[in-house]
């Protein structure tokens, strides 16, 4: 019987792909799912690892008039903070500082055997973890629009530094982790 059409049908000796006659379905899923909470728990940790690295490193380095400053992701959204740009330097810290690791934390917490919580509780913490994952990225673009902007004037060189490749190894395994989270439970964990 086919798992996704529920027609009957026999399949044929020897095929190599075996597959339904009637709409083309494998047999067997082609894909299992890789779900599992203790490899979503190891990548969220090894995640809050290099994001931490990545807000030390250099995440910039703009050259003015022979002039080169570097900044970390601390330090430029400090500058930003200085030279009175409030609103782009807390856009900047929310994103980029807090929301990767508010998700980290959510992860951990969702996976976590340590932490008493109901499976629903564990839900809407990975449902936050989710929710904040779509904006991970959203610093590397805004240094991006930067890079691009600055480079059309000319007079000022902005480049990117070996911070923004922590950070974006830091998002890309937090994404991961995030993915892999496996939250079922039996009926009774469920009420309890």
């Amino acid at each position: 019987m086919c798992r996704r059409c529920a027609r009957e049908y026999e399949l044929p000796a020897g095929a190599i792909l075996p597959a339904c006659p009637h709409c083309g379905a494998s047999p067997r899923p082609l894909w299992r799912s890789p779900r599992d909470n203790r490899l979503a728990a190891t990548l969220a940790l090894m995640a809050v690892v290099a994001l931490a690295v990545s807000l030390a490193l250099p995440f910039m380095s703009v050259t003015t008039l022979g002039e080169v400053r570097r900044f970390s992701l601390v330090g430029g959204i400090a500058q930003l903070w200085r030279d009175s740009h409030h609103l782009i330097a807390a856009v900047l810290f929310v994103f980029s500082v807090v929301f990767p690791f508010v998700k980290l934390a959510a992860i951990l917490i969702a996976t976590s055997r340590l932490a008493r919580l109901p499976m629903s509780r564990r839900r809407v913490l990975h449902k936050l973890a989710d929710f904040t994952g779509k904006y991970s990225l959203l610093d590397v673009v805004v240094i991006a629009v930067l890079i691009v902007l600055i480079k059309f004037r000319g007079k000022v060189t902005v480049e990117a530094e070996i911070g923004v490749i922590w950070f974006c190894t830091g998002v890309l395994l937090s994404i991961a982790a995030g993915m892999l989270v496996q939250l079922h439970a039996p009926a009774a964990e469920e009420r309890g």
